[in-house]
């Protein structure tokens, strides 16, 4: 990783804000989107008070969707991973192909205290 590189942009739905500021959810699956491990902002879309996120990226693999565990997505042990994968396509990648290629981006926020950027 390079120092000083500048934060890439992770968009999330906003009923994910509190379980990423809790550190409850910490990775999520992507299709077709280029995140990479570094420093990261996470927003979260339409949130009507959520700030800006500062965060890293810490992780990023790759996986044949077909054969994604619960274990490699960061799911509790015995999720229906073909509900898991419909449930991507439902709310967030309607053209995402039963053959996808999906990365799991583990991510953590940064830590004490109010981890938000200041709105500018």
């Amino acid at each position: 990783m390079t120092t000083g590189a500048p934060a890439q942009t992770v968009h999330f739905d906003q009923k994910h804000y509190t379980a990423v500021v809790s550190g409850a959810k910490v990775s999520t699956v992507r299709w077709r989107e280029d995140i990479h491990e570094g420093p990261a902002i996470f927003i979260f879309d339409n949130h009507p008070t959520a700030r800006p996120l500062a965060g890293q990226v810490t992780a990023v693999e790759t996986y044949d969707l077909a054969h994604l565990s619960p274990l490699a997505a960061r799911q509790p042990p015995g999720t229906d991973m073909t509900n898991f994968a419909r449930q991507l396509r439902v709310n967030y990648y309607p053209e995402m192909p039963e053959d996808a290629v999906v990365q799991v981006v583990v991510i953590a926020t940064d830590h004490h205290g109010d981890s938000s950027l200041p709105t500018t």
